[in-house]
């Protein structure tokens, strides 16, 4: 089943009750240049001895500088805030003027010919904090698998993206369900539950399916049967061409090595 090729078909309740944290860009959602990243203990001192260079560079505005230290272990350094918008008959998102004057200017900064500092610099979306009950981090949590019942990421109109996935989380625990989310700087998830690897049943030839237990819980509410993807049930084609809703699945629960590089 491919997931690439999907639908909308339904607009749940959680969907209309996250209205209040889709915040609308009245010119595009924001997107900034990350100009460095840094790995190693003590890469925050030295990121942010960079940064300081940085601001006092002619050319460049010192409040548009800022740092942060990311859950997989890197230090990075950003500079600017633009807003871009996606042409819907084209599809290519938009580039002001300002956001090509300041890539260029900070490509080119460096101590001398040909050493230059940010040469891999690159426009990304603007990171945000990780917002949530600290408690409901997927990354806490001991087992091998854990059932995804929820996708967000960011779009034009929408890119409180970590605080639908943290309002999703929160309703599904006061519903009773043991919810987690689990965010990066691209999406965040919501999944529900801790299993095992007998979680996974292999079939020979086809493709696995899952436990007994895992099986019950699915059935047991309208949130747990399907993959929802920013609050919205939706649609993939299969191999045969037909359209169906996309349920929710087991996924790696990510191992702490993973989200906490040294």
């Amino acid at each position: 089943m491919s997931s690439f090729v999907y639908r909308k078909i339904a607009v749940t309740a959680l969907a209309l009750g996250l209205v209040n944290v889709c915040a609308c860009a009245t010119g595009g959602a924001p997107w900034t240049i990350r100009c460095l990243e840094l790995q190693g203990p003590h890469r925050n001192r030295h990121i942010d001895q960079i940064a300081e260079t940085l601001r006092s560079t002619p050319g460049i505005k010192p409040n548009e500088v800022f740092t942060t230290d990311d859950r997989d272990g890197f230090a990075r350094l950003y500079y600017g805030t633009y807003h871009r918008r996606t042409d819907p008959k084209t599809g290519k998102r938009s580039v002001p003027a300002r956001l090509r004057k300041d890539l260029r200017l900070i490509k080119e900064l460096g101590t001398g010919p040909g050493e230059y500092y940010f040469m891999k610099a690159m426009v990304v979306r603007m990171p945000t904090p990780d917002v949530g009950n600290p408690e409901w981090d997927l990354a806490k949590v001991d087992g091998v698998y854990t059932l995804q019942v929820g996708v967000f990421e960011p779009t034009d109109e929408f890119f409180a993206y970590k605080q639908a996935a943290a309002e999703f989380c929160a309703l599904l625990r006061r519903k009773g369900y043991e919810a987690y989310y689990y965010h990066t700087n691209a999406t965040s998830t919501v999944t529900v539950g801790s299993f095992g690897a007998e979680a996974v049943i292999p079939n020979p030839g086809r493709l696995p399916s899952y436990s007994a237990e895992v099986l019950a819980l699915q059935q047991q509410d309208e949130l747990l049967r399907y993959n929802l993807l920013n609050g919205a049930i939706y649609r993939a084609r299969t191999d045969e061409g037909t359209m169906v809703r996309v349920p929710s699945r087991l996924v790696r629960i990510p191992q702490k090595e993973e989200t906490q590089a040294p």
